[in-house]
């Protein structure tokens, strides 16, 4: 009982950074988005948790919106070419999936899940942009860098109080 009550600080501090972040959904409107921020949120912490790692999360993200893009534009001229998006498509994913997993050989660019994630908020988001990329990049990568935020001031938090638990004990 006594280390669930040690440990309610942190569950604290997490609920009340998601709070946080629900509010900044809030109240920018169509700038940023909190699921977007809580999937850039949890990159951060499968990345490491460290700035380096938070970096590498920025890099591949920005490099799977890249490639969501490259899916798009290549998927629209290959069924403009086959008349049939059931051929274009797949092909285009197939064909951007190799070269993405040739990234993990790229040590800027080697954290694959960040891709991925950043492509799967980028396919949701530019749906509710009608596929404006002017509209739905800006809003990805702003909600990006505020889980990234998010990320560093947890395990600040989290640091700090395990720092004056320890020292009490």
């Amino acid at each position: 009982m006594k280390e669930f009550i040690k440990f309610t600080p942190h569950a604290l501090i997490i609920a009340v950074l998601a709070g946080l972040m629900q509010l900044l959904d809030l109240q920018m409107g169509d700038l940023f988005f909190a699921w977007t921020g809580f999937a850039a949120w949890a990159c951060y912490f499968l990345a490491g948790c460290t700035i380096k790692g938070g970096v590498k999360v920025i890099s591949c993200w920005v490099a799977g919106l890249v490639a969501s893009i490259a899916i798009i534009e290549l998927g629209t001229v290959l069924t403009e070419m086959t008349g049939s998006p059931s051929i274009g498509f797949p092909i285009s994913v197939a064909l951007i999936a190799f070269f993405v997993i040739l990234c993990e050989k790229v040590p800027a660019l080697d954290f694959i899940p960040a891709w991925f994630v950043g492509a799967a908020c980028f396919f949701s988001s530019n749906n509710l942009f009608s596929g404006d990329y002017a509209k739905s990049v800006p809003v990805l990568l702003i909600s990006c860098l505020v889980g990234q935020v998010f990320g560093l001031i947890t395990v600040f938090l989290r640091t700090k109080y395990g720092s004056m638990i320890e020292s009490e004990a």
